[in-house]
């Protein structure tokens, strides 16, 4: 089981390279049936519920407030999605793993179109996007499990860029972009590597114990497994 929790007073990662003491643990929400991700937007908290193909959005207290989403193919539908990301809260992104897309919506959570890899956006193959972020500009990276690299699309959905990852980075479980460099949550190794937005390795965080996490306002969200 998933419990998702706040960890608050952690702003001296990025400045000394290591997690602060954290100061608070509050435990907002459980019983989630694989939930792989979380975000905050529009004074709400979204958490993918990938075993339910859904997205849940729950006030700041925690409380549900809708439930988005079932298994399909469809706009609206998910199969096996992994992870969201919001620009600014005005744009939600959901990448749908099952369908070889991503799936964008405003926020009020209309559907306004999908990123997938074809000859419209200047890719040969599918993409199969699992993890992703959006940066300051709208940019979005996504890990893509069929390359393993990072892809970088502009959030009209043309590709900018294909980074690879460093030999450091054992596996994705998790992406953040913050001030011009990308977070990777690796749960093998156990740790949460900094990468710069061309793929250079520049350090590392512990990070036992963590599922999922988001970075916001110089500050790190995590969500732990149940002991």
């Amino acid at each position: 089981m998933i419990r998702l929790c706040l960890i608050a007073t952690l702003s001296v990662l990025i400045a000394n390279s290591a997690f602060a003491q954290q100061t608070s643990v509050d435990t907002l929400y459980t019983g989630l049936k694989k939930a792989t991700s979380f975000t905050f937007g529009n004074d709400a908290i979204y958490i993918v519920e990938a075993g339910a193909h859904r997205v849940l959005k729950l006030g700041m207290d925690g409380k549900l407030i809708e439930r988005y989403g079932k298994r399909g193919s469809g706009n609206y539908q998910f199969d096996n999605p992994v992870d969201i990301a919001t620009t600014n809260g005005l744009k939600l992104f959901v990448s749908d793993k099952g369908n070889n897309r991503i799936q964008v919506f405003d926020k009020r959570w209309q559907y306004l179109s999908s990123i997938s890899g074809n000859d419209r956006f200047q890719t040969r193959s599918e993409i199969r996007p699992a993890f992703l972020g959006v940066n300051k500009l709208g940019d979005v990276y996504f890990y893509d499990e069929r390359s393993r690299t990072l892809g970088k699309y502009n959030e009209d959905g043309a590709i900018l860029d294909q980074v690879s990852l460093p030999a450091e980075v054992k596996q994705v479980s998790g992406i953040q972009l913050v001030d011009g460099s990308i977070l990777i949550l690796d749960k093998k190794s156990e740790l949460i590597h900094r990468i710069s937005e061309n793929g250079f390795y520049e350090s590392f965080y512990e990070a036992k114990g963590t599922h999922s996490f988001f970075y916001r306002d110089n500050e790190v969200y995590v969500a732990k497994n149940n002991a």
